[in-house]
């Protein structure tokens, strides 16, 4: 902005007292930034107190055209900023708090309480679970020891149909079941297979490795010891096995969320449970064994018959 001083000729007969004092010239004012700074430095002591009317002076000297709302504001943020600043506030220790204050005191009650809380559950759900896997009568501990023979004995430990032909030849009412379920809104599609032995009209289920169905990634420590208690071989009925699946799936989830995972479909308690509570079909040895035979035979007399023309 040009100053308002009037340019005299040098030749000029004007003497030195016509021309305007220095202090009557209008100054060019300074910038907002520029002022709102100067005064921010000048203060000595950086805990003495003051209010916005501190701004608020400077920013109001020479032009009024010069004042504008947006300095207020920006004064105040300043201000805040700088109480701010001063304020003894204690930071969180952590290296990575999610805590709004900073004093980690919000975020880690939350935790230790959902800590608690799960310790308690599993150290609850671990004594349940090892009453659950305990063979509940003398004939499913019949059933257990000779299963465990034959899984001993066997190559393939995983194979089920090398268990339920082991079982019929026993004496045992045994059979391969092949469970399918469809598609829901909350359940993917699937189909499983599993042993079961009726003994007197009471219906037993047999699983090999149940263990390993139950396992989770990245899984803590809490759910692991909670693993520790299902056993490799399950013998019993379905309402025990039900109440296992609902114990180790609550579990499971709540150990993926503590990680930060997401809860598969297949991870749920609904899908486990349809694994062995699905619709199923039994599915006898022998019976498929002299079916087998028998489409062997009629393909061989069909051949016969195209080739000699029998």
């Amino acid at each position: 902005m040009p100053f308002h001083v009037k340019i005299q000729p040098i030749d000029s007969d004007v003497s030195e007292d016509h021309l305007p004092f220095p202090e009557t010239m209008k100054q060019m004012p300074k910038s907002r930034l520029k002022r709102l700074f100067e005064r921010q430095f000048s203060i000595k002591n950086t805990s003495e107190k003051f209010t916005v009317g501190d701004f608020e002076a400077p920013l109001s000297r020479g032009n009024s055209g010069d004042f504008e709302p947006s300095s207020v504001c920006l004064a105040k943020m300043v201000l805040n900023f700088i109480e701010d600043n001063n304020g003894d506030k204690q930071r969180c220790g952590r290296r990575r708090c999610n805590c709004f204050t900073g004093s980690g005191t919000e975020s880690s009650d939350d935790e230790s309480e959902w800590s608690e809380g799960l310790k308690c559950y599993s150290g609850e759900a671990c004594e349940i679970l090892k009453n659950l896997v305990l063979c509940t009568s003398v004939r499913e501990r019949n059933l257990l020891d000779d299963v465990t023979k034959i899984v001993e004995t066997s190559k393939s430990c995983n194979d089920l149909k090398i268990v339920a032909n082991g079982l019929v030849s026993l004496g045992y009412d045994a059979a391969l079941c092949r469970s399918r379920w469809e598609k829901s809104p909350s359940c993917p599609a699937g189909e499983y297979e599993y042993v079961d032995v009726v003994i007197e009209g009471e219906r037993l289920l047999i699983d090999v490795d149940f263990k390993s169905k139950f396992e989770i990634a990245r899984a803590t420590k809490t759910y692991k010891s909670i693993l520790q208690t299902l056993p490799y071989i399950f013998v019993g009925k379905e309402d025990r096995l039900q109440r296992i699946i609902i114990l180790t799936s609550k579990a499971a989830k709540q150990s993926l969320k503590k990680k930060g995972l997401h809860v598969p479909p297949w991870r749920r308690a609904e899908y486990v449970k349809s694994k062995w509570m699905s619709p199923y079909v039994r599915v006898d040895q022998n019976s498929d064994g002299e079916d087998k035979q028998e489409r062997v035979d009629m393909l061989t007399r069909s051949v016969g018959a195209i080739v000699f023309g029998v």
